[in-house]
């Protein structure tokens, strides 16, 4: 590699050519982290061109979640938008003088007056709402899309508010298309970042099983906790962005005693489930099947003695040292080593309605369907 780059320094970016070809230039470069990449980019303008390419976003995307996907991984949070370098901020490898643990963001709006909404967050695309827009924003490559709204919900519908309502942001393989899923009961608006514009659907949802709130993406779905009314235990909804339908595909884990799960997170590339509010103890199990019978493992199971969280405990992230990131209520985020019962805020700023989620470092572009890939 760094003999290449000598090459390249040298030359134009298209004389690269002499020593490798295209291909074998791709299968380099597809292999390298994103903090390389995004370097790279200011080598030639041939480089630049061919790691902005969507064809290359997307083969870099693939190759990552081949390998071991949390060291890309980060958190973000709303009001104000800031992501979190967890694995360094827990003294993890990987960073340099430029590495910052929370960085600030700006992203482009078209009207910079309202507060941002978190939605969700996919493939390195975190997906907020504001007023009555959505802006589609890849932390990364700071690279930030402006959508429509609907005119068929209220304005409080797209920001979330209330507990009728639900959304999520996710990808359809498909038909390789990015959506955001917004709904209120039975009708669910579904806007396509290919074709640019919103459709209305009608989905069957049992009158006992009520979703609201913001789903988390996993295996080509949306999911939601739900409590089951009528057997008063919880339930885990998904909704399936191919056949745009509601189902109930996963069981919870079975443990004793008298436990109201409270949500769901990604750690890597598998779901996991946690409870903690007013309990003594915080815990979570993961699972990478996705089936009813599927099996689940305990993620953490942890004694509740982190100060503050009058209303809830959310865990974020699970550090390779077996750290894990909690959300305290709306204000506070703290990284809680369970060994010996310590922990560290993290610097960050909030305002109310704080919500965060992880998303993971890609060159995936807003920009889907504008632009023709040459790879």
């Amino acid at each position: 590699m760094k003999r290449l780059l000598a090459e390249t320094s040298r030359s134009s970016g298209f004389a690269v050519a002499e020593s490798f070809t295209e291909d074998i230039l791709i299968e380099i470069l597809s292999s390298l982290p994103i903090k390389s990449l995004m370097r790279f980019k200011c080598v030639s303008k041939w480089w630049q061109s061919l790691i902005a390419d969507p064809g290359f976003a997307k083969s870099h995307l693939q190759r990552m979640k081949a390998r071991d996907i949390i060291p890309s991984q980060r958190i973000v949070k709303s009001s104000p938008l800031q992501t979190i370098d967890y694995e360094l901020f827990d003294g993890g490898i990987g960073g340099d003088e430029d590495s910052v643990v929370v960085k600030f963001h700006e992203p482009r709006m078209d009207d910079s007056r309202w507060e941002l909404v978190l939605v969700g967050s996919c493939d390195g695309l975190v997906c907020l709402s504001f007023h009555v827009g959505f802006l589609l924003y890849n932390p990364t490559t700071k690279e930030s899309r402006n959508l429509p709204g609907s005119n068929n919900f209220p304005e409080d519908f797209f920001l979330g508010v209330g507990d009728e309502f639900f959304h999520g942001f996710g990808y359809d393989y498909a038909s390789d298309d990015y959506k955001i899923v917004q709904g209120d009961g039975c009708q669910v608006a579904i806007f396509s970042l290919k074709s640019g514009s919103w459709r209305y659907i009608q989905v069957q949802q049992e009158s006992h099983l009520t979703v609201y709130g913001r789903g988390v993406y996993w295996n080509e779905a949306l999911h939601w906790c739900v409590v089951d009314n009528s057997k008063n235990k919880t339930v885990i909804m998904s909704f399936d962005l191919s056949e745009e339908k509601f189902q109930q595909v996963l069981s919870v884990p079975e443990v004793n005693g008298d436990i109201v799960f409270e949500g769901l997170g990604i750690h890597g590339a598998n779901l996991f489930i946690y409870h903690g509010t007013y309990k003594d103890r915080l815990e979570a199990w993961i699972t990478n099947e996705y089936s009813r019978g599927g099996s689940w493992t305990t993620l953490f199971s942890v004694l509740n003695e982190i100060p503050g969280g009058i209303y809830f405990q959310i865990p974020v992230a699970y550090t390779r040292s077996r750290k894990i990131i909690f959300q305290i209520d709306t204000y506070q985020m703290v990284l809680f080593n369970p060994e010996d019962n310590t922990y560290k805020n993290y610097p960050i700023e909030s305002d109310d309605n704080v919500a965060s989620t992880i998303y993971v470092e890609t060159l995936v572009s807003p920009y889907l369907g504008c632009e023709l890939s040459r790879i």
